[in-house]
Formats: structure tokens, sequence, C-alpha cells
């Protein structure tokens, strides 16, 4: 009898809900826009009121939660979130359980894509991956001998916080040169910038519409891509830090696999040029070579797929 599992990917502005097989193949999904100004209670007795009418609700033992922040997994409590301000000590699994009777899991939205990229862009088949998100910030998860590795208190894989410019740039966490703050969405607009009056090379503002505002990686990508140096400096520069943090990750972990996700996953050669090459004169090369890195194919699946297969994992 085939076994399905429903997951719920929780987020800032949306709420993605998805029952998938044993595969993770998602049979049955929809969207439902996230009301950050309500009580927590009522944004999760809406989830449960949507899941309940799905098809597939009947044949789900379990149902796995991603959402983004600090996360007990082992209580299923969400101690904060960055996207949710009202959410502090949110007793999720426990709400959740009361409303549906199924038996919850609850994980930070990073762990949520390891698991995802592990069954979508892996099948399952690999043993010890790194998963790293890049986006606005920059985030991980781990799965060790198969199984999801969080930590004595849940906060492993935070990969995006691993210094790799000691008393660089100042980082939300406290600390200086974390490497978010190198290949993080917002700081690699805020160096275009930067680096357009230096120049004075505004080309990337003009594929902009002349608003600053608008400036994205993607926009970096389609002028880097047009031979603009602005960009390509800034790609570069990103690609190098990338590097050393991904050579960090070979050498302390030893995956089989590292799986890149987020937007700026899918950016221009110019990001990943260096950052090959430079893998391969930081890391250990037998580890280099026992390690395969891929761009995750499914990035938007990711979270939902892989929440759902937290039961599994």
């Amino acid at each position: 009898m085939a076994k399905f599992y429903l997951g719920v990917d929780l987020g800032g502005t949306q709420i993605k809900i998805a029952v998938v097989d044993d595969k993770a193949v998602i049979m049955e999904e929809f969207v439902m826009d996230t009301d950050i100004q309500v009580k927590p209670i009522k944004i999760i007795k809406d989830i449960v009121s949507k899941i309940k009418n799905m098809k597939y609700y009947k044949n789900v033992k379990t149902i796995g939660i991603g959402i983004a922040g600090d996360v007990d997994s082992v209580k299923g409590v969400l101690r904060f979130s960055p996207n949710l301000p009202n959410w502090k000590n949110v007793q999720l699994k426990k709400e959740m359980e009361k409303l549906t009777n199924k038996k919850i899991f609850v994980d930070n939205d990073a762990n949520t894509a390891c698991v995802g990229a592990y069954w979508l862009d892996l099948e399952g088949k690999a043993t010890n991956i790194v998963c790293v998100t890049l986006g606005t910030g920059v985030g991980g998860g781990m799965i060790l001998n198969k199984k999801l590795y969080t930590g004595t208190s849940g906060t492993a894989g935070e990969i995006g916080h691993i210094t790799v410019e000691p008393n660089g740039n100042k980082c939300n966490c406290g600390n200086k040169g974390c490497a978010e703050t190198y290949i993080g969405a917002k700081y690699l607009v805020k160096r275009a910038l930067h680096l357009m009056r230096e120049h004075n090379s505004y080309n990337i503002l003009k594929l902009a519409g002349n608003d600053k505002c608008k400036i994205t990686p993607q926009i970096l990508s389609l002028a880097a891509s047009k031979g603009d140096e602005v960009a390509k400096i800034v790609w570069a520069e990103a690609g190098e830090k990338l590097a050393i943090l991904l050579a960090d990750i070979i050498n302390f972990i030893n995956p089989d696999h590292i799986v890149l996700c987020g937007g700026i996953s899918k950016a221009c050669n110019a990001f990943y040029k260096p950052v090959y090459k430079q893998i391969k004169q930081r890391a250990f090369k037998s580890a280099v070579d026992s390690c395969q890195i891929i761009v995750s194919k499914y990035t938007n699946k990711l979270g939902v797929a892989g929440a759902a297969m937290l039961a599994k994992n």
C-alpha cells in the first residue's frame, strides 16, 4: 500500500502545503497567504482547516512543518522566526497534534530544504549530503548517514554564519565576516551600488529601469552575461567567498554531495567559475574528488516536500 506524507512550508509571505508519495513526488498541493498580523493560533487553525479538505488527508499519518527561525525540533517549538514577528515560543507540535490527531514533526526551513534535496535531487540514494541555501541570507542543512543531523540544540547547519573573513562585515547575528554577509542577496546589491559609483559605470542601473531599488541578483546575473565589468567583479568576489565556505564544508564533513539551492544558486557562470577552481586549491583532493556539487532543479519545491518527508528521515 502506497504511503503518503503531508508537508507545510510556513513562510512569512506564503504557506505552501503538499501531500507527497514515498519518493517525495507531489500528489496534491496548494498555497495560501500568510497574515503575519494575526495570532499564531489563528494561522494554525487556518492551515488545519485547509489540509482537512485535501483529497489525501485521510491517507497521511504524519505532518511535517518547515519554518524559518530558531526551532526546537524535539519539542516542536518555534522559539523565534525573523519572518513572523508574533511567533515566539509557539508550541507548533502540541497545537497541531491536538487539532489533527496526527504525528507532527517541526524543523527549520533549511533542514527541510535539505531533506527535500535528498529525495528530489538525489532520489534518496546519497549517504552524506550538505544543502546550502543561497538567497536573502545563507542557510544550510546536513544529512549524515542518511539521517537529518540537527545537533545538540537543533541549530546545526548554520552554514551562513561560518566566518569567511575575520573582522569582516558585521552580521545581524552579532558576528563579523559571516558567509551570508558576502554572498547574501542584500550584500550583492549593496556591493554592486558601491562599485558602480567607484567605476562610474551604470549599465546595471539601466537594466533595472534606472531604479536602484529594482536591482536584484537576477539583474546582476543578466548584466554579467552582457559583459558588465561591475557585475563580473561582484560575482567573482562572491564566488571566492562561496569557494572558501564550500572548501571548509568539504574538509570538515567530507560529504558525497553538496546541493546548492535558492534564488542565487541560479546565478551566472561569473559566480561559479572561481568556485570550482578555488575549491580544488583549498580542500583535500580526495575529499573534493568524492564530492559532487550540484544546483537543485527543485528549489521552489524543496521546503514543502522536505517538510513532508521529515517523518521518513
